[in-house]
């Protein structure tokens, strides 16, 4: 697919900023994991975390002006690795949540995340909020993010619905120039887990 640039976010900046000064600001963001490719990795890359399937997740700082991408060189000058980056960002994410839309009704219903704030697709690292969605959703949760500024729960009661719900998915994330995902998730026992409809996907939460 090519798309490896990350477009309308900066790489930190050369004069690094401490990180207790952007800790408050610090966003997760999910992109694909061949986004920046291990052969290109470098102090100029964005840090990122391998999360499930073929997803990382990167972090950003935000706030006014051009947000700018955590890179390898300001986590070297932090002396912190990615993983230690995960929680706050998180409670920085929990308190951006938006609510969803209802699309459809019935076996078609859809809950929508689509505010464009460059994190919507980010929030399916919120399982407590995902489980409180997906219970209105009929039979097993399916949850799709196919780019950067959409989350999308349907049940899996009716297949003729998946299976249009993942073509619509996988669609956008083939033409959208900020794709993150084409697989499909569901939650069970209340974690994220990858969709495998063949399966029987067990009781929803704990």
């Amino acid at each position: 697919m090519g798309r490896t640039l990350l477009r309308d976010v900066t790489t930190a900046p050369r004069r690094h900023p401490e990180l207790e000064d952007v800790r408050g600001r610090l966003l997760p963001q999910l992109v694909p994991d061949w986004l920046v490719p291990e052969e290109l990795r470098c102090d100029r890359a964005p840090a990122t975390v391998r999360h499930m399937g073929d997803v990382a997740v990167a972090f950003v700082i935000d706030g006014p002006g051009q947000p700018a991408y955590v890179d390898v060189g300001l986590l070297g000058h932090w002396g912190v690795a990615e993983t230690e980056l995960l929680a706050p960002a998180l409670a920085n994410l929990a308190r951006t949540y938006r609510p969803f839309a209802h699309r459809g009704r019935g076996e078609r219903l859809a809950l929508v995340w689509d505010s464009h704030d460059g994190y919507d697709a980010a929030r399916l690292l919120l399982t407590r909020r995902l489980c409180e969605a997906a219970a209105q959703v009929p039979g097993n949760p399916v949850i799709g993010v196919p780019h950067r500024d959409r989350l999308v729960i349907f049940g899996d009661r009716n297949p003729e619905f998946v299976a249009e719900m993942a073509e619509l998915i996988d669609d956008e994330f083939r033409h959208h120039p900020y794709p993150v995902s084409a697989q499909l998730y569901t939650l069970c026992g209340g974690a994220l887990r990858l969709y495998r409809p063949e399966r029987k996907q067990g009781p929803m939460l704990n």
